[in-house]
């Protein structure tokens, strides 16, 4: 059997899924968080143990889901199930430096050639000012950690971006061009290849995002009927090697615009609008890449 460890701490809803979907499929999964472990050096050996167990021994492959506050110490448990031969997801957690943040991901989308939106982060007064001489209001601010519509914001005009970056570090917010639509979409990538069904989601009245909860303004769309938009999906998502990507999309003037690529989506809203089931497919495109380890080792 399978051994998953699903290390992370976030909404409830999607590592109960992923339980549901392993014991559907008779796989062994459990969700811990860092502050479940215990890390362990003695002059004999260590080890980073879940009670007596080691968890690189006991596990086979390990599934990285959220970090902070504990970034340091999950790349440890990350760079040690690596050392031992087994798999990692993201892989690029432990064979490139770790990196991400929305100004990383857009600078590599743009130096690519994807298209993304005008964004700035920037630190200092005079930056600001010459970034917003280049900017039509009006903009969008944007933390550069953060999901599910957080640390998002608009900006009529000069005062209220500056009144908006007065109540942050400078530098924690991205200044963005805005681009109005009247939808966008999540589509949802497992081993970079986008799922067959997609979420089209409008704003709520007065709001401007669309990624926020389970807006009832979503309904499901078929990937097969926007090729152009899954392989920009698929694009984004093998890009930036994110193996379970929730990527956001939006036309502007006939163009798509990638928003996001969320290394960490939410399951409950795309399942519910699409009846897709996410967990199910992503749980076995983890355990084809265990049996594709084992093949190899």
């Amino acid at each position: 059997m399978t051994r998953v460890l699903w290390l992370g701490w976030e909404d409830a809803y999607t590592p109960r899924r992923m339980q549901e979907a392993a014991r559907d499929l008779g796989i062994s999964l459990d969700t811990l968080q860092i502050t479940d472990l215990v890390f362990r050096v003695t002059p004999t050996g260590s080890c980073v143990c879940l009670g007596n167990t080691d968890i690189v021994e006991f596990y086979d492959v390990l599934m990285a889901r959220t970090f902070h506050p504990f970034i340091s110490e999950a790349l440890t448990v990350a760079r040690l199930f690596a050392s031992a031969g087994k798999p990692v997801i993201d892989a690029s957690l432990v064979d490139e430096g770790y990196a991400v943040s929305k100004m990383h991901d857009y600078l590599l989308m743009s130096l690519n050639g994807l298209p993304v939106p005008r964004t700035y982060q920037v630190y200092t007064e005079q930056a600001t000012q010459l970034c917003l001489n280049e900017l039509d209001y009006p903009v969008v601010l944007k933390g550069v950690h953060g999901s599910h519509g957080t640390h998002v914001f608009m900006a009529n005009n000069r005062e209220e971006v500056y009144q908006r970056l007065s109540t942050y570090p400078a530098g924690a917010l991205m200044i963005q061009e805005y681009l109005p639509a009247n939808e966008d979409y999540r589509i949802m990538v497992i081993g970079y290849r986008a799922l067959p069904v997609c979420v089209s989601r409008s704003p709520e009245n007065g709001d401007f995002r669309t990624n926020v909860g389970s807006s009832p303004h979503a309904s499901p769309k078929q990937t097969t009927d926007m090729p152009g938009l899954v392989d920009l999906a698929e694009k984004a998502s093998r890009l930036l090697r994110r193996e379970c990507a929730g990527v956001d999309i939006r036309y502007h003037d006939g163009k798509p615009y990638v928003l996001e690529v969320n290394r960490r989506p939410v399951f409950e809203n795309f399942e519910s609008v699409t009846g897709f089931n996410v967990a199910s497919t992503l749980l076995r495109y983890i355990v084809e890449k265990v049996h594709s380890h084992q093949r190899a080792g």
